[in-house]
């Protein structure tokens, strides 16, 4: 189902500037969409389109199948939600609990029904803390987080995001990220601008490019990277990883369609001309030429003259406990790879942390070993956080946490509802070792 379309979409200012020249956009329901582009490219005034701030000087925005003129434009709003890139031309109250209680308010919600959704948004972009500040002396990126946060409680149908990481560090870019993935999860369309390849890429379904208001390319990601050519005319940059791809291929070593992920690139990778090479540690001395066994201890990749695990031929010298090379490693590599634990966490809508069963986590990890572990959603951040415990991966965990896998490495990853589907579906593709719980 189609939830956002425009149709030759055209718009000048009123100095007669044009910013858009017929823009053909369509989102469908439950999509992630990026559009992608360098300052100036027009995501903003195409946005503004969107909720119904501007129209179009030509051409037809269509919300869930309709006309915009033909709509109530209090309908549109509360349907397609909108964050400005400056939050601080979103925030106006007093304190922060005000601010975000202003959309539901205006929803005509009971006092209680406010406070519930207030509540239930500060806790999932964890701001509670911030309730009773004033939003005019928060950092950049706390004010990023309110402002999405009072969109998301009006409970939108679709949330578009104007440049919804910019000024904010590593660690803000991880947790909104990780929001967006998890309301999407929850069956909203999400629609993000910015001019990070590296976020449109692993982040997105589907790409738009702009370029001086008009559209260069659509596709999914794969089908959008794999042409340099119109990638480079439209002032983008390619993702490190399509770069390095490319590189490789020019030296034979790589093939196929173009990688947007570390896992595909390894896919990508030639293994007769790489000679199936893998690191180890040196268990004992070892001498170029020497064969050896690789077996996993303690997390590690283990090389050693014994006669069980995966046998290879050492390419270099090395001493006790100092990274070797093994080529023409042979076996199964299943026996080199960690079992990825999936926790499924109750989902805030039922009553996220409070709900799991604490025990049962603090029973399997005192009695199995499990070196890495991740967090995808605020509920399973949530409860981590209250049992005391740290996580490894909270972006992007799905690939940190099998590409540790395939390090040997045992991980345990909690996700609630769709996001520990997704783990386990992904999980199956790689055919790794698994084993998932409900708490």
């Amino acid at each position: 189902m189609t939830v956002l379309q425009t149709i030759g979409l055209e718009y000048d200012y009123a100095d007669g500037t044009n910013a858009l020249t017929g823009v053909n956009f369509e989102a469908r329901k439950g999509e992630k969409v990026a559009v992608l582009g360098p300052n100036g490219s027009g995501k903003t005034t195409l946005f503004y389109h969107f909720n119904g701030l501007i129209k179009p000087s030509k051409g037809e925005v269509r919300v869930f199948g309709k006309n915009i003129t033909k709509i109530d434009i209090d309908d549109v709003r509360r349907r397609v939600g909108l964050v400005f890139q400056e939050s601080d031309s979103q925030l106006f109250a007093h304190s922060v609990f005000e601010d975000i209680a202003f959309g539901p308010r205006n929803l005509r919600l009971s006092r209680d029904e406010v406070t519930e959704r207030v509540s239930h948004v500060m806790s999932r972009f964890d701001i509670e803390a911030l309730a009773n500040r004033n939003p005019a002396n928060l950092s950049s990126g706390q004010k990023k987080r309110v402002a999405i946060a009072g969109v998301v409680a009006m409970e939108p149908d679709v949330l578009v995001l104007d440049e919804p990481t910019s000024g904010m560090d590593a660690g803000g870019i991880t947790d909104t990220l990780g929001i967006l993935e998890e309301l999407n999860n929850e069956g909203k369309t999400i629609i993000i601008s910015t001019h990070d390849s590296e976020i449109a890429a692993s982040w997105a379904d589907r790409i738009y490019i702009l370029n001086k208001g008009k559209v260069f390319k659509s596709g999914n990601p794969g089908h959008i990277f794999s042409d340099e050519k119109i990638i480079s005319e439209a002032g983008v940059r390619q993702p490190v990883i399509v770069q390095t791809y490319r590189e490789f291929r020019a030296r034979g070593i790589s093939k196929g369609e173009v990688p947007l992920s570390v896992l595909d690139f390894m896919d990508s990778v030639d293994s007769v001309r790489i000679m199936n090479i893998r690191c180890a540690i040196a268990g004992c001395e070892i001498w170029a030429g020497d064969r050896v066994y690789l077996r996993v201890k303690d997390g590690m990749i283990v090389a050693d003259k014994g006669s069980k695990g995966v046998a290879g031929i050492a390419i270099l010298d090395g001493k006790s406990g100092e990274d070797i090379a093994v080529k023409d490693v042979v076996g199964d590599i299943a026996q080199l790879t960690g079992k990825i634990t999936v926790f499924r966490v109750p989902g805030i809508i039922e009553g996220g942390s409070r709900a799991a069963d604490v025990e049962k986590i603090r029973d399997f990890l005192e009695n199995n070993r499990n070196q890495k572990v991740g967090a995808m959603g605020t509920s399973a951040k949530v409860l981590l956080r209250k049992m005391g415990l740290k996580y490894d991966f909270e972006f992007d965990v799905i690939q940190s946490s099998m590409l540790a896998a395939l390090r040997g490495l045992n991980i345990t990853i909690f996700a609630s509802g769709g996001m520990a589907d997704r783990v386990l579906e992904k999980v199956k593709e790689r055919k790794l070792n698994y084993q998932c719980f409900k708490l």
